[in-house]
This record gives structure tokens, C-alpha cells and sequence, in this order.
């Protein structure tokens, strides 16, 4: 069955969508190659497109997603460099795909929307903004919205390191202007940002004082170099980039079998596991930082990170790894638990980010007044992260319990945004003002979640950003993609209710 693309009287719905990252150019290409649709407005915060891909610019940044695998599905690259792209390729393809689908001009940028709210006697969303580059304020009604927004944007600054008065920064909003060539610097943090940070700088910097917080899973990362015959092939023969996709696909696919607790599984995790061991143990011969670099919780728990340059980094001699607590910043010094103190030039924060805010209190009310953010809390309550029953007309990308810990979150992003298409098309199939998904299928969503996670290594006793501070996960899709997909292939109009027609 074709896709309805206009309401009765040959009109379409004004769609707004936040956020210029994969999230929202996909929306936004979709609407326009499945639909036909133009009248949508994408804002974005930032000068340019890229979303994570903008901010995220430290040295070393790279994909930790096979490159195939990142990239859509409907516009593949032939042309990248290495199996694990790196920050600028990935911003380039975004841009490149921009342009080819006439984005640009549909995108406002250096524009903050600040309130989101639903006008139920208009049956509309009022969307408040301010350009900045002006400070004019301004606003719009939309009769959808689209919040690609994105898990991983706002940056996680611990307080306690305000006091420092030295140069200081996150890694996703990197200083370029300053040089940290022979200056003593030191690095908070061990997840995927810091793993890519450390070997990056640690030969040009004097020391470098390494704090972990917690030691991480590595595996090695196969960077290989994509030959001029690998992209001839690629571009030229028929099916060749098809099927090299779906291996990958498929082998990232196979491995969520890690991530899972119960018997049967304990094979593929160990396996993992084992070769973590072995890559650790011949990298780093010295006893004592080894057993600093061990893991003491469930493999799987914390994301595991690919990278071949991490352990050889931190055997070198001008870099220290400090386990102990950090006590006090004060001044260009940090002061950890044991009494050892360091002066420092420079001060990099690979502190994650705040993943379990992914809507602020007062941005976005639904409705009946309702704000989400507090109805949400501690529990979301969303139909397969995509929608929520106090949200009519809006689709959440990559929203609660749908990024992923084994394979491309690009998957999961196209079958969120094919959904909606369907969505769409069904409103104006109808003639319908709005539409909304019923409490009771958002509530079988989440029961079944939270009854499937009992089973996931995610929900261990190791704290990550998965998990909300009860130690819910509300962060991942509890298994595989396809999977997923299978779920929100078909639209299911008797699981909306509180359609109003027109």
C-alpha cells in the first residue's frame, strides 16, 4: 500500500524538526523523498550541520562503528578512507548529503529552540526560539514535530572542577587555540573519548596525568585502508557494497548475544572477554598497571571500546595513571585521595555526557499542561522510545531504550523515522488533526523493557550512563536491531487513540 501524501483538501501538515545531526537530516530527507513534503523547518543550534559530528572535533575522534555501517542506508559512501571513520570524513558525508538533498536552505542555524508546548484547542505545537546570532525571539506552530536532539549533547561537567583556574575544557568542546605542546596536562575520565584523546596528544604533550575513574573493555581496532580498488569495486560492481554491508551487519548483529546474562549466552561474552585479556595482557607487561587497567565488572555492563593505541599510550614514561579518588582542585593542582598531588598546565574532561537528560524540565510540555520531563522522571514512558501517549504529533530519534551497545544506531534512527512516515501518511490518509499513542501500548512498551532487561549483563551492578541513578537502564533497546525493525515495520493505527478529525 502507497503512502498517502496529502490531507483531503491537497495540503500537508507544517513539521518542525530540532536538530541538524543524522537525526534530523534523515527526517528531513525522508519527508521530502517519501512524501513530498516541504513545508517542514529544521532548526539547529550550532553554525553548521553534524550535530555530534560538529562538536565532538578532539584529536583522535573517530567512529567506533564500522564506516559502512555509518552511513544511510538510502545514500551510501563508496568513498570512505579506513574501516573506522574518522571525525572530519563523517562530518564531510553529512555535509555532502546536505547538499545533495537541498537541506540547507531549509535549516536555521545558530537558532536555540527554548519551549516546545501543544495547543490543544489548535491541535498544534507552538515552538519558541531565539536566533542568536540577532537575539530576536520568535515562533512558530507546527502541526508535527521531530526532536532529533540527540542522547549525547550536553556535556557532563562534575562541579567540583570549577575550581580550576588553568586552562580547561570538555572534550566535546575542544580549544583548538590552545597548544598543548610540552605542557603537563591532565585528562579525567576512561570511557570512548579519552581512550581516543590520550594517544592522541600523549607524544606531543610533557606529561600527562591520567585519571580513571573506571577501567574499560578494549578491544583492537582493525583500521584498515580502503584501497582505490576497494572503491572502484564499491562504486562499480553491482551489489558488491550491498553485500559488504550486510556482513557487517550482520556480525555486529551477531554479537548481542554478549550483552545478554543468561546461560546459553555466556559463550559469545566470554569469548569477548578473553580477547580484551589477551590484548591487554600482551600490551601492557608491567603487573602493577595492568591490574589498574582490568576491568572488575561484567564485560558488557560499560560500552566496550575498539582501540589499537590506547594501551601503548599509557606504557609510555611522560604519562601517569592515577586510580585514586580525586579529593580537591584547587588552583592548577588536583590533590586524589592518597595525599599525591599534581600541577597541572591544562586540564581535559572526558567526562560523558548528561545522557539521562535528554529533555530538560520546562522545554517540552504536552498534553493537558503536562510537563514531560517530570512525567517522564525516572521512568519514560514512551512506544518504543518513539512516541509517548502526552505527546501527540511528535517523534523522539533515538529516545529512551533505543541506542544500542553492539551495532549502528543509524538502524535504529531509519526504522524510528520510517515509522513516523507511516504515521504521517495515516493522519492525512484520515484527515486526522492529530493522533497519539494509547497508555496502554506505551505501558506494554516499557513493561516488557523493563522485564527484558532483568536478563541483560546492562543491568548489573557496574554503573554507566545507561542507567538512570536507580540503576534502570533507560538508555538501550534491549536486543538486536533487526529485531527492532521487525516490530515498527508496519504502522498500527489501533494502538494511537484521541484522533480529533478536521
Amino acid at each position: 500500500m502507497g503512502l498517502t501524501k496529502t490531507y483531503k483538501d491537497g495540503t500537508t501538515p507544517s513539521i518542525a524538526v530540532i536538530g541538524a545531526g543524522f537525526s534530523g537530516l534523515c527526517a528531513a530527507i525522508r519527508l521530502q523523498t517519501q512524501l513530498d513534503i516541504s513545508s517542514y523547518r529544521v532548526f539547529e543550534l550550532e553554525p553548521d550541520i553534524g550535530g555530534t559530528w560538529w562538536s565532538n572535533t578532539y584529536p583522535g575522534c573517530a567512529c567506533d562503528v564500522k564506516s559502512h555501517n555509518y552511513a544511510f542506508s538510502f545514500e551510501p559512501n563508496y568513498e570512505w578512507s579506513r574501516a573506522y571513520a574518522p571525525q572530519q570524513e563523517i562530518w564531510e558525508y553529512l555535509r555532502r548529503t546536505a547538499r545533495k538533498y537541498n537541506l540547507y536552505d531549509k535549516i536555521s542555524f545558530r537558532t536555540e529552540v527554548t519551549h516546545v508546548e501543544w495547543n490543544e484547542g489548535r491541535q498544534k505545537w507552538v515552538l519558541d526560539y531565539v536566533d542568536l546570532n540577532t537575539g530576536h525571539a520568535d515562533r512558530m506552530e507546527a502541526d508535527v514535530v521531530f526532536s532529533g536532539m540527540g542522547p549525547l549533547r550536553i556535556p557532563h561537567i562534575p562541579k567540583e572542577f570549577e575550581s580550576f583556574e588553568g586552562p580547561k575544557w570538555h572534550t566535546a568542546q575542544w580549544d583548538h587555540s590552545y597548544d598543548l605542546t610540552d605542557k603537563r596536562v591532565a585528562v579525567v575520565g576512561s570511557g570512548a573519548s579519552a581512550i581516543q584523546v590520550v594517544p592522541s596528544i600523549v607524544e606531543k604533550v610533557k606529561t600527562l596525568e591520567y585519571y580513571q575513574r573506571t577501567a574499560s573493555y578494549v578491544i583492537p581496532r582493525r583500521n584498515a585502508r580502503y584501497s582505490a580498488l576497494w572503491k572502484w569495486m564499491f562504486r562499480n560492481i553491482p551489489f558488491f557494497h550491498f553485500t559488504y554491508y550486510k556482513i557487517l551487519y550482520w556480525s555486529s548483529e551477531s554479537l548481542i548475544g554478549a550483552f545478554s546474562s543468561k546461560l546459553k549466552d555466556k559463550v559469545p561474552r566470554a569469548t569477548v572477554a578473553f580477547l580484551a585479556w589477551v590484548f591487554r595482557y600482551f600490551h601492557v607487561r608491567d603487573k602493577t598497571l595492568r591490574q589498574k587497567l582490568t576491568p572488575t565488572y561484567e564485560l558488557g555492563c560499560r560500552r566496550i571500546v575498539v582501540s589499537s593505541n590506547y594501551f601503548p599510550a599509557l606504557t609510555r614514561k611522560n604519562l601517569n595513571v592515577h586510580t585514586e579518588r580525586i579529593a580537591s582542585v584547587k588552583s592548577n593542582t588536583l590533590t586524589l585521595s592518597d595525599g599525591s598531588v599534581q600541577e597541572v598546565d591544562a586540564l581535559i574532561l572526558a567526562t560523558g555526557f548528561r545522557a539521562q537528560d535528554f529533555l530538560l524540565e520546562g522545554f517540552l510540555i504536552g498534553e493537558d499542561g503536562c510537563d514531560v520531563a517530570k512525567v517522564f522522571g525516572k521512568n519514560p514512558n514512551t512506544y518504543y522510545g518513539l512516541t509517548s501517549p502526552v505527546t501527540p504529533n511528535l517523534f523522539f530519534l533515538l529516545g529512551p531504550n533505543t541506542t544500542l551497545g553492539h551495532n549502528s544506531v543509524l538502524f535504529m534512527i531509519e526504522a524510528q523515522v520510517e515509522y513516523a512516515i507511516k504515521a504521517i501518511s495515516y493522519m492525512m490518509e484520515k484527515n486526522l488533526t492529530s493522533i497519539r499513542v494509547s497508555e496502554k501500548a506505551s505501558r506494554d512498551f516499557v513493561d516488557e523493557v523493563d522485564e527484558r532487561m532483568k536478563g541483560m549483563v546492562w543491568s548489573s551492578s557496574c554503573k554507566s550512563w545507561y542507567q538512570n541513578e536507580d540503576g534502570k537502564v533507560t538508555a538501550l533497546w534491549w536486543g538486536s536491531c533487526t529485531r527492532y525493525w521487525w516490530r515498527l515495520r508496519k504502522f498500527h493505527p489501533e494502538r494511537f487513540v484521541g484522533v480529533q478529525s478536521i
